[in-house]
């Protein structure tokens, strides 16, 4: 990409490869949430937040109208808090898109749940269904990118190579910040393959989007990986710079440093 693609970061508070805030106080919310530190849990809360769930009656204000949400009929007006498992939070500036899963009688719920977090406290809630909550995204966007991205990254957080495989171009390039280069669906699937060998549980998060312009992305994430004996566990940061042609991705460029994969973005 040159400086004919417009690539620019994403304006807002914080914008930038270093600012991960928003990421960890939605991590500490879920994890106050799932151990049920209802205290916790608040003190993460503005006073007046703003709870939004995908065919409610409508929005509820504040601390007390998100513990009517969450009071059952019989709880004597306590909050419950039923347990989460997140697979995968994603930045944009100031949002973070929690995917997550609850159970409930009927089985495994799969939900899109966006935070937006302004100074050090989380200020709306927005809640949907899984599918639901992607249309949104592409909505918002007005592209299939980053609904793209997520899909891609859900898929290889769940061990689905063929979900995974669907984020590129068929003509896909891949060069590794290590300067190795994978081509075409049949290396993509060879590269994980070999990173699969190596570290058999694997998985992305803290995904970033630190800029776009029209027909790209640069992303920053951590990558999780674990031996088979379990005796070690690596966390490896990845700046990728990814060029689509529509909703796929058609090249893709590791970078050593997210400083490094923003200048490339833009051509210096």
């Amino acid at each position: 990409m040159s400086d004919n693609d417009d690539m620019h970061r994403p304006a807002g508070p914080g914008a930038g490869p270093s600012a991960a805030e928003p990421l960890d106080l939605v991590r500490h919310l879920y994890d106050a949430w799932n151990t049920g530190n209802v205290a916790g849990a608040a003190q993460l809360l503005s006073p007046a937040v703003r709870w939004e769930t995908f065919g409610g009656s409508g929005a509820l204000s504040g601390r007390d109208g998100l513990q009517t949400t969450l009071a059952g009929a019989s709880s004597g007006g306590t909050w419950q808090m039923s347990p989460v498992t997140i697979d995968v939070l994603v930045r944009v500036v100031e949002h973070v898109i929690a995917f997550s899963r609850r159970r409930s009688p009927d089985g495994e719920r799969e939900r899109l749940e966006v935070w937006t977090v302004h100074d050090g406290a989380a200020v709306h809630y927005r809640g949907f269904p899984l599918e639901e909550g992607l249309a949104v995204l592409t909505e918002t966007t007005g592209s299939r990118r980053l609904e793209a991205v997520c899909r891609g990254v859900l898929a290889f957080n769940r061990g689905d190579t063929d979900g995974w495989i669907e984020l590129f171009d068929a003509d896909v390039e891949f060069v590794t910040a290590e300067h190795d280069v994978w081509r075409g669906h049949a290396g993509m699937r060879a590269y994980t393959a070999q990173l699969g060998e190596l570290w058999p549980s694997r998985r992305l998060d803290d995904v970033e989007i630190l800029a776009e312009s029209a027909t790209g992305l640069v992303i920053s994430a951590v990558q999780h990986l674990e031996n088979a004996a379990r005796g070690l566990r690596v966390a490896e940061p990845l700046h990728l710079v990814m060029a689509f042609d529509g909703r796929r991705a058609r090249r893709v460029s590791g970078h050593p440093t997210a400083e490094e994969a923003l200048a490339a973005a833009s051509g210096r």
